[in-house]
């Protein structure tokens, strides 16, 4: 099977996983399921022989399952830092840059205690990881980002939009 074939279909994994995690209210649950279906981008992304975006997110899996342990804003800057050496030893351009700084957004919002900023964190990081993936051009990368984006804009305005009319028309 051509490597960019199995990419697509391991990134599709990724897609399901995603479909369902930011409508959860959980924010642990939330975290473990990124945390999943970043093992599975990852590996899509090796594939594509973009080592700073699969290397960053096979991290990210692990950074996600600390963070929902651990909240210690020192653990957010290693996380960040870890991310930078993984951007500066694998940099290939554009793509890497995009990538890091998505991976800053979803960083910083995945080490807070706040589950409405976590969210806006998503939002904005993942926005950047879809532009990655449209440069890169990977079609089912495209389609999760743009799910995952539009996912988390849809919980976002049903726990905190949505939520706030009804109370305020009560």
């Amino acid at each position: 099977m051509p490597d960019f074939l199995l990419s697509q279909l391991l990134v599709t994994v990724t897609l399901i996983i995603e479909c369902c995690a930011m409508q959860l209210k959980n924010k642990n649950y939330i975290l473990a399921a990124l945390s999943v279906s970043c093992l599975f981008n990852g590996m899509h992304y090796l594939l594509l022989e973009q080592q700073t975006a699969g290397f960053i997110f096979l991290f990210s899996s692990l950074r996600f399952l600390i963070s929902i342990k651990w909240k210690f804003q020192w653990l957010s800057v290693a996380a960040l830092s870890v991310s930078l050496l993984i951007t500066i030893a694998t940099y290939n351009g554009a793509l890497s840059i995009i990538g890091f700084i998505a991976t800053v957004f979803i960083t910083v919002g995945s080490f807070s205690h706040n589950d409405k900023f976590l969210r806006a964190m998503m939002i904005t990081g993942g926005s950047l990881w879809l532009l990655h993936n449209l440069l890169l051009w990977t079609p089912v990368g495209i389609l999760v980002e743009v799910i995952f984006v539009g996912s988390s804009a849809i919980g976002y305005y049903r726990y905190y939009i949505a939520k706030n009319s009804v109370k305020l028309s009560s």
